[in-house]
């Protein structure tokens, strides 16, 4: 008789206690539970080892950097990875238990997450979100552009019909806050280019464009608009961040200019022409 498989859950956190005990419960096949934890100041790591969790805390180095590590703590034949954010459905569970103890499994599954935000499920096409979340432990790694890791491997990749859940903001401040800071990381690893401030324009109304139009978040009425507007805010936000960083590049100003250090000749900064 076949050994049956062994699967890891693998999330790495910071200051999740709201949400941590809930996607560790989702996931109450695997058989062997890591959490990399950001040293939070709040309960999320008392609450990850009341559920049996092995806890490892660690400054944060990325979330590409993280996750390769909470990869490496783990040793079963199969890893779920979640974000601290996201939990299985029934249905989940039952598919992945079912497709990694097949005859023939793939070496990978990409699910698709179902944001739910503002008491809305959006579970249209406008957020075809799918990621390779289910993989064989062996040869997998992670890489991707900062702040958006992704597991990479070797093999064949199939798609899971049953979504997983996504709880990613408590309300719109910390859905601007996250945008914020997401953008930030992104527009830091990105290049400039001669076309990036008309793209700071004509990408963010494409986005719109396919989320509201192309993607039918117009049948999702408000929720909807407020999810394309707020997809192509996000791109918007990246460009802004990337032209400041040239502009800054350009004038390289100082902190500040001590008092009396400015000859009679010379402009502020602010104020400089030509640039």
């Amino acid at each position: 008789m076949a050994t049956r498989p062994r699967l890891a859950l693998i999330v790495i956190a910071r200051n999740e206690e709201e949400l941590i005990a809930d996607c560790l419960r989702s996931a109450s096949l695997c058989d062997e539970i890591v959490v990399v934890d950001s040293f939070s100041t709040d309960r999320t790591v008392e609450i990850a080892r009341c559920l049996g969790a092995r806890v490892y805390q660690r400054e944060f180095p990325g979330y590409i950097a993280q996750k390769q590590f909470a990869l490496e703590q783990a040793t079963a034949d199969w890893v779920l990875s979640l974000d601290a954010d996201e939990q299985l459905t029934h249905g989940l569970r039952q598919e992945i238990d079912t497709v990694i103890n097949s005859a023939q499994p793939a070496d990978g599954y990409e699910i698709r997450r179902v944001l739910y935000h503002l008491g809305h499920y959006y579970a249209r096409g406008i957020y075809p979100d799918f990621h390779l979340r289910l993989f064989r432990r062996q040869g997998a790694g992670f890489g991707g552009i900062e702040p958006h890791a992704r597991a990479v491997i070797n093999g064949r990749v199939r798609r899971l019909s049953a979504p997983m859940l996504h709880f990613s903001y408590a309300d719109v401040a910390d859905h601007v806050a996250t945008m914020n800071r997401l953008t930030t990381q992104s527009a830091a690893q990105a290049h400039y280019q001669f076309l990036t401030p008309l793209r700071m324009f004509t990408n963010p109304a494409w986005r719109f464009f396919n989320f509201y139009v192309l993607r039918g978040g117009f049948l999702d009425g408000t929720s909807g608009l407020y999810a394309a507007m707020a997809a192509g805010f996000y791109v918007f936000l990246k460009y802004a961040k990337l032209y400041e960083r040239k502009l800054k590049e350009r004038r390289a100003l100082p902190q500040s200019w001590p008092p009396g250090s400015r000859s009679k000749n010379q402009t502020p900064a602010r104020h400089r022409t030509g640039l």
